[in-house]
C-alpha cells in the first residue's frame, strides 16, 4: 500500500470515527464543493495547510493520517502479530516511562 492510499484509508476511518460526511468536513475547512470526496478518490491532494484544518477538525495528529497502522482497513493489509507486537511495544514503553517516573517522583 503506497502513501496516497494510507492516508486516504486514515482520512475516511478518522472523518467516519468523528461521524462527518464527506460535505461536513469539506464545510467545516471551509472548501468548495465535493473536497473531500475528491481527495477521497484521489482526485486530489490537500496543501500542507488544509492537511492541518483536517486535523484540527478531526482532533487527530497530522502524523496520524499517514500511519499505515492507524485505520482498520490499513491494518488488514498487515500480519496481526506484527501488528499486536508492535502496539504491544508501544505500550510497553509508555508504561515503562510512566513507571519510572513515578518511582522517581517518590524518591524524591
Amino acid at each position: 500500500m503506497n502513501l496516497k492510499e494510507i492516508f486516504i484509508n486514515n482520512l475516511k476511518f478518522y472523518r467516519k470515527q468523528k461521524g462527518l460526511t464527506q460535505n461536513d468536513l469539506t464545510l467545516a475547512i471551509d472548501k468548495s464543493y465535493n473536497y473531500i470526496n475528491s481527495v477521497e478518490q484521489g482526485k486530489i491532494a490537500p496543501s500542507f495547510d488544509v492537511i492541518q484544518s483536517i486535523c484540527d477538525i478531526l482532533e487527530i495528529k497530522a502524523a496520524w493520517l499517514f500511519d499505515e497502522n492507524a485505520s482498520p482497513e490499513n491494518v488488514k493489509t498487515f500480519s496481526k502479530e506484527e501488528y499486536i507486537s508492535g502496539i504491544s511495544d508501544k505500550l510497553f514503553a509508555k508504561l515503562k516511562k510512566a513507571i519510572s517516573s513515578e518511582i522517581r517522583s517518590c524518591l524524591k
